[in-house]
């Protein structure tokens, strides 16, 4: 994958990787999302798309354009929707996938978010037709999957996406596996987890803002959590009783305040690796890193100060919290995708390995573990890597041609043109026409 080194603010934040559609294959870098199922890739005639690259189904010899509407389609997000073949790194490959080249527009509040196109990891967790056709489905009933699960590190250092099974060269400690409850329709996310609540300076659960604090308050139950890998912060309801309190924030002189707005800074000049804010997950605390993730110096903050990405999520929403790109970028990600012989999604989480973690903080263990565990989680450990195969897609075909002159500018390099053969050739002989 690949992922910026820092979040700011008003670009593009997400992690991208590529994918190859078509035949001859064609590359588009896709934006991972952990929403939902959705899979679109950009046309190039959709004008406020963000990206810079595209599908073309007209290029592909093996595109089927199908009958039916894509099933989430709105005005504003939506075109053709048809099968292509698939393929991750020439290594896992599917036929007759389904997805939308978006052509008829794009909503504008996501498209900065979204680059090239979408490519969602979850499956639907309730509609199982849905679950069949999703390109994960397609690789485990093909026997080209070890186990039905995907890995990913979100964090610069080594930013990666592992399908099929856990390496575990990639993290530390023992995988705290969650399931994923489906919420209601009319949330904001299509799968969400519990958390036992966030955590702050003294280790006591940050209060919710409705009377819950956590696993302390709310019976065992916890705090419900979505997961946003489109996010650039972490919301919690009501941020002011954290903020205004120094036992949970820290120390108020080095705090700016903007109650109007929810939000805070610390001064830059005081060193503060990690902002007192822990993700507690089934018994394990995560620490979030924050330089360049929560503690960043753009923004709106007092000359001298540091944003902090903590956002303020209303009382009433559900989920109460949102998990996003700081935590994401904090952590290890696993996905257990349902099938049917295990319906139930789980979300797994561990420590980065080599990322600043003590040794106390990896010997942490999970304070359950699920009823299915044995039949559901036991998964196969990797032998070896899969050599990528040599892939030469239909831009690099068309680049490998002659090279041309910039019109206008001598001194510029001759440069390779994707699809010049398609113009029809200029008659420069006036005779020709009848003239």
């Amino acid at each position: 994958m690949t992922v910026p080194q820092g979040l700011e603010i008003d670009i593009f934040n997400g992690a991208t990787f590529p994918v190859y559609l078509g035949t001859p294959l064609q590359e588009v870098n896709l934006t991972l999302s952990m929403a939902g199922d959705l899979f679109a890739v950009n046309a190039y005639d959709c004008v406020l798309c963000s990206g810079e690259e595209y599908f073309d189904p007209s290029a592909s010899t093996t595109y089927k354009q199908l009958d039916e509407e894509w099933p989430n389609g709105i005005p504003s997000f939506d075109g053709p929707y048809g099968s292509d073949e698939i393929s991750f790194g020439g290594i896992l490959s599917t036929t007759n996938t389904e997805f939308v080249t978006l052509t008829t527009g794009f909503d504008p509040s996501i498209a900065p978010r979204i680059r090239n196109g979408h490519f969602g990891v979850l499956l639907s967790a309730t509609n199982t037709t849905s679950q069949s056709r999703h390109i994960f489905s397609q690789l485990l009933a093909s026997d080209q999957l070890l186990n039905p699960v995907i890995g990913m590190r979100f964090d610069p250092a080594d930013p990666k996406i592992t399908i099929g099974a856990l390496d575990p060269n990639d993290y530390e400690g023992e995988i705290n596996w969650v399931p994923m409850e489906t919420p209601d329709a009319t949330w904001d996310y299509a799968g969400v987890i519990r958390i036992d609540g966030m955590k702050g300076r003294n280790g006591s659960y940050v209060p919710m803002g409705n009377g819950s604090t956590g696993v302390a308050a709310n019976g065992g139950e916890g705090v419900l959590a979505g997961i946003d890998t489109l996010y650039r912060s972490v919301a919690i309801p009501n941020t002011y009783p954290y903020l205004t309190d120094s036992n949970l924030s820290g120390p108020q002189d080095t705090i700016s305040i903007d109650p109007d707005y929810g939000l805070f800074s610390y001064l830059c000049n005081v060193t503060t690796p990690y902002v007192s804010l822990d993700a507690t997950i089934n018994g394990v605390d995560y620490m979030l890193d924050s330089a360049h993730n929560l503690l960043r110096k753009d923004g709106g903050s007092p000359e001298g100060y540091c944003d902090v990405a903590i956002a303020n999520r209303s009382d009433a929403a559900q989920p109460s919290v949102v998990l996003g790109l700081p935590f994401l970028r904090s952590v290890y990600t696993a996905y257990r995708f349902p099938t049917p012989a295990c319906p139930t999604p789980y979300i797994g989480f561990a420590f980065p390995k080599n990322a600043n973690r003590t040794a106390d903080q990896i010997a942490q263990t999970p304070s359950s573990t699920p009823a299915d565990a044995a039949q559901c989680l036991a998964l196969a450990a990797p032998t070896s890597t899969p050599a990528p195969a040599s892939i030469v897609t239909q831009a690099q075909k068309a680049l490998s041609g002659d090279a041309y002159g910039v019109y206008g500018d001598e001194t510029a390099p001759p440069q390779r043109l994707i699809g010049v053969d398609a113009f029809p050739a200029i008659v420069w002989n006036f005779t020709e026409l009848g003239g």
